[in-house]
């Protein structure tokens, strides 16, 4: 199944259930498929291995991640297949499972021609805190490609840590950005570090048609700036009309505002 319909949503379900075997026979079987001669076979041995994991009562996440290096070693040469669709997989794999030695691989294929393989660089490299990976991020946070730039700005500002003034401008810039994803994870990471301008934005910007985005950059801010603006949308809000979740996130803000 995981085979035919390379790209459906069958394939990738199966892959998943294939992810979910781990054991020494399925360990086996992506080192076989990723030394086929056929490129869809070595991508599908490597989406196994990406993320191969064993069932675990008890366990958070009801599994736990099986045969960590042995798989790392798998990616690892991935990253240097002919095929896109390879290097693909071995790429994303190395977002899950990162290794050291992935790095400078990664950031020669950021600019690679392919925007699909530059936007899974965009999505690993979030998991790589080195000098290196955020200046490929803050390089890929650019990119002509909606949404290799929005995930590079997630990366940027959500999942690394690192606080320069290269970031926080970046981030600036890329909330003025044509596309809204990448302008919500603008506010989210400036939000992240404090940036006042993220207050001012929000003060501007806060009302019933507000997205999650906007919520979640007012509750990191925790500023008693912006009570009265959100009081006003929970004042004026019908609940029927939005989703659970984001009536969570508004009264979520509204307390972490009230706080300071």
């Amino acid at each position: 199944m995981a085979l035919r319909g390379w790209g459906s949503d069958r394939h990738w379900r199966a892959i998943v259930e294939l992810q979910m075997r781990g054991s020494p026979q399925t360990l086996e079987l992506a080192r076989s498929l990723s030394a086929s001669a056929s490129w869809r076979r070595r991508g599908l041995g490597l989406c196994i291995a990406s993320q191969l994991r064993q069932h675990q009562r008890g366990d958070y996440f009801g599994s736990v991640e099986y045969a960590r290096e042995e798989t790392q070693t798998l990616l690892l040469a991935g990253l240097h297949d002919p095929h896109d669709e390879v290097v693909r997989a071995a790429v994303s794999g190395l977002g899950h499972r990162p290794h050291p030695d992935a790095l400078p691989e990664l950031l020669r294929l950021s600019t690679h021609r392919n925007e699909l393989l530059r936007w899974n660089v965009a999505v690993s490299l979030g998991h790589y805190p080195e000098p290196d990976a955020i200046e490929a991020l803050l390089w890929l946070a650019s990119d002509p490609d909606d949404d290799v730039r929005n995930w590079a700005t997630f990366g940027l500002g959500s999942l690394q840590e690192a606080d320069t003034p290269e970031i926080r401008e970046l981030l600036w810039k890329n909330l003025q950005d044509r596309d809204d994803e990448v302008r919500g994870e603008a506010l989210v990471g400036l939000a992240k570090r404090s940036d006042p301008r993220a207050i001012t934005y929000l003060a501007e910007h806060l009302d019933a048609d507000c997205r999650v985005y906007e919520l979640e950059a007012a509750e990191k801010l925790a500023s008693p700036l912006l009570v009265d603006a959100l009081q006003r949308i929970a004042d004026d809000l019908n609940e029927s009309e939005v989703s659970g979740y984001w009536l969570d996130r508004l009264n979520a803000a509204i307390d972490a505002c009230r706080s300071h």
